[in-house]
C-alpha cells in the first residue's frame, strides 16, 4: 500500500496511511484472530484531492494491512425497534460511514439480525450464520463473537466511553434487575431476496433507568493496564482483548450492579416499558 496523506489534524500536520496503521500497532490491533472494530472516522480535515469514497476505501485497506484473520463491524439498524423493513442488503447501517461503506464490499457478510447485525469480513466471513433471535444474549453476535478465540476490540476514533455494545451483552448474561427482554416483530428481507415476518428480543433497558456514558470505565481499563491507548490527528484509537474486557465488566457489576448507570435505581424505576423513541425520534442505541 502506498503511503497516502489522508487529513490534516488541528494542528495543521498531516497524517498518512503509514502513520495510522503505525498507530493501530501501536495498541497491539495486529496481535489477534479476530478484530470487532466501532468507528468514527472524522480524524481530522480531509486531504481535498481525495473523494469520501476514496478515504474510506484507505481506511479498509488498512484495517486488512493488519493481516487480522477476521473483521468485523457492528452494522446495526434498530430496524424492527423503528419499526422498518431490515433489508440484509440494502438498510443503511447509523454506526458511521466506514461500516456503511465495508458492508457493501464484495466478500463482506452481514449478519440477519434486525436489530443489531454485525458485518464479517475474513476468514470467518460466514460466522453469524446461524445466528439467533436475542439481539444480544445466548447466540446473539455478541455471544458467538464471545465463544471465540484470540479477539480484541478496536475502537477506531470512536470513543469507548459511548459505544461499547459489549457492556450490554454481559448484563444479559448476567440478567442484571435493569433491563428486560422487549419483543420486537416485523419485516426481513434476507441476502436473497426473500421476505417474511420474524420475531427478536432485544435485552432492554427499564422505562427509570438511564446508562451512563461510561468515561471512567474506560479510565479504569486504562489505569489498569487492560487497554491500550494512543491518538491519531483529533481522535483516540483504542484496543482491548475480549478476555480482558469481558473479565472487568462482569467484576464491576458483581462488586456494584449499578456502576454502568447514571445514578442506582429504585424499584419503582425497574418499569418493563421500551420508552426510546416515544417522542418519535429515530432509535439509534440500545
Amino acid at each position: 500500500m502506498n503511503d497516502v496523506r489522508l487529513f490534516k489534524d488541528s494542528n495543521g500536520i498531516w497524517n498518512t496511511t503509514k502513520d495510522i496503521l503505525d498507530k493501530l500497532k501501536e495498541v497491539g490491533a495486529h496481535e489477534c484472530d479476530i478484530l470487532f472494530v466501532h468507528t468514527d472516522v472524522a480524524f481530522g480535515a480531509l486531504n481535498p484531492e481525495l473523494k469520501r469514497k476514496q478515504y474510506l476505501g484507505y481506511l479498509y485497506e488498512i484495517l486488512q494491512e493488519l493481516n487480522v484473520g477476521t473483521l468485523v463491524f457492528p452494522t446495526y439498524t434498530f430496524s424492527f425497534c423503528n419499526k422498518e423493513i431490515y433489508d440484509v442488503r440494502n438498510s443503511r447501517t447509523s454506526m458511521g460511514a466506514l461500516n456503511e461503506y465495508i458492508r457493501n464490499q464484495p466478500g463482506a457478510v452481514r449478519s440477519i439480525d434486525p436489530i443489531l447485525s454485525m458485518t464479517a469480513v475474513g476468514d470467518k466471513a460466514n460466522m453469524f450464520e446461524n445466528i439467533g433471535k436475542s439481539s444480544l444474549g445466548i447466540n446473539s453476535g455478541y455471544d458467538i463473537l464471545h465463544q471465540q478465540e484470540k479477539v480484541k476490540f478496536l475502537f477506531f476514533g470512536a470513543e469507548i466511553g459511548e459505544c461499547f455494545t459489549y457492556i450490554h451483552y454481559v448484563e444479559d448474561i448476567m440478567r442484571v434487575p435493569y433491563r428486560f427482554d422487549m419483543h420486537f416483530t416485523g419485516t426481513i428481507i434476507d441476502a436473497k431476496g426473500n421476505q417474511y415476518e420474524d420475531d427478536y428480543i432485544l435485552y432492554a433497558g427499564c422505562a427509570g433507568v438511564k446508562p451512563a456514558c461510561s468515561y471512567y470505565f474506560e479510565d479504569y481499563l486504562f489505569e489498569n493496564g487492560f487497554l491500550q491507548k494512543t491518538h491519531i490527528g483529533n481522535k483516540p484509537i483504542t484496543c482491548i482483548s475480549k478476555d480482558d474486557a469481558y473479565r472487568e465488566i462482569r467484576k464491576k457489576l458483581e462488586s456494584d450492579i449499578h456502576y454502568f448507570l447514571e445514578q442506582p435505581f429504585t424499584d419503582e424505576d425497574l418499569v418493563h416499558e421500551y420508552t426510546k423513541g416515544k417522542n418519535g425520534e429515530r432509535i439509534i442505541s440500545c
